[in-house]
């Protein structure tokens, strides 16, 4: 071999090397320095108070849940109110994900592990983004399967798979970040309780005793003779541990619609006024509360959003069966 040519076959050798060198510099960091037991997020964990919008995207229905000022609210349900102590939870989920094991790099496996959005026609994968003050996006990543102490992640913008240790609900049911308690009225608050039906021979008022104990059907006649106390007990209870099943914007009610309106009064004075209605074979209620016995409500933690008067609630059939008592349900039979 000439010297010219063993010239050229150095010059090459090390024109490869150089560029394999170069390939090697600009290859992202984190696939080289990526550890088991590592946070994955480790930018979240000193910015939680700065987080200002949380969105779930799975591809069939996206929820957006902004901060204002020290409350959490739903901006895909008409900004209702949501649980602080849930996001907190699952923020410090977010913080707290490991990096435990290696999966897949080949796209053409991802659905294998619900990381195939947005490709996921069954909305199995979920896409996260948590976005900061200044509106960007803090961390931005693919939720898949959960394991018994883990869950599959892929970062947006990389084709890695890991299964971490550590788990993470991230929930794309709105229930389950909504505060579902409506109001909370203890049984020996209520004094009083008007029951009005569309049909006034349906219609009832209940008065509670002197010892605070029973309630009793006002305005009998001598031939109406009450079946038992606990019939117009239960109707009590309405109030307690109310919860819904969905909420929507205040709905405009129309007579054909109207089932019945009720009216409770507390011994503090304070009358809670709601309307029950049903669209198609959903049954709904509405509130009407004048402001001082709102606040009078939520300084007792007896109700829990400010602006109840702005919003229709689906009731449970438990419910409804309850408040849909008529006067001939709570007499004997002739």
């Amino acid at each position: 071999m000439s010297n010219k040519y063993f010239i050229y076959l150095i010059l090459i050798t090390i024109s490869l090397f150089v560029l394999a060198l170069i390939s090697f510099l600009i290859q992202p960091r984190y696939e080289t320095s990526l550890k088991r037991g590592g946070i994955i997020f480790e930018n979240i964990e000193n910015q939680l108070n700065d987080i200002k919008e949380i969105n779930i995207d799975n591809n069939k229905k996206k929820i957006s849940i902004i901060k204002d000022q020290d409350n959490w609210y739903m901006a895909s349900k008409s900004n209702y109110k949501v649980k602080n102590e849930v996001v907190r939870k699952n923020l410090i989920q977010i913080s707290e994900l490991r990096f435990f094991e290696k999966k897949t790099k080949e796209e053409y496996l991802y659905s294998r592990l619900n990381l195939n959005y947005p490709n996921d026609e069954d909305g199995n994968s979920k896409f996260i983004s948590i976005i900061n003050s200044d509106k960007e996006a803090l961390i931005e990543f693919i939720l898949g399967k959960r394991k018994k102490n883990g869950v599959y992640i892929k970062k947006l913008k990389d084709k890695q798979t890991w299964l971490t240790s550590g788990t993470l609900d991230m929930s794309s049911v709105e229930r389950d970040w909504l505060e579902t308690k409506i109001l909370n009225i203890d049984y020996q608050d209520v004094k009083k309780i008007l029951v009005s039906h569309l049909n006034k021979k349906e219609s009832f008022s209940l008065i509670k005793d002197d010892k605070n104990e029973n309630f009793l059907i006002d305005n009998l006649t001598k031939e109406q003779i009450p079946k038992s106390d606990l019939i117009a007990n239960h109707i009590g209870y309405f109030f307690t541990n109310l919860i819904f099943e969905d909420v929507v914007k205040r709905k405009n009610v129309i007579d054909t619609e109207l089932r019945t309106k009720i009216n409770f009064e507390l011994f503090d004075g304070t009358n809670i006024f709601a309307v029950i209605f049903n669209e198609d074979k959903d049954i709904w209620i509405s509130f009407n509360i004048d402001d001082q016995s709102t606040f009078k409500l939520n300084d007792d933690d007896k109700i829990f959003v400010n602006d109840i008067q702005n919003w229709s609630y689906k009731l449970s059939s438990k419910k409804f069966n309850v408040i849909n008592s008529k006067l001939d349900d709570l007499l004997v039979e002739d």
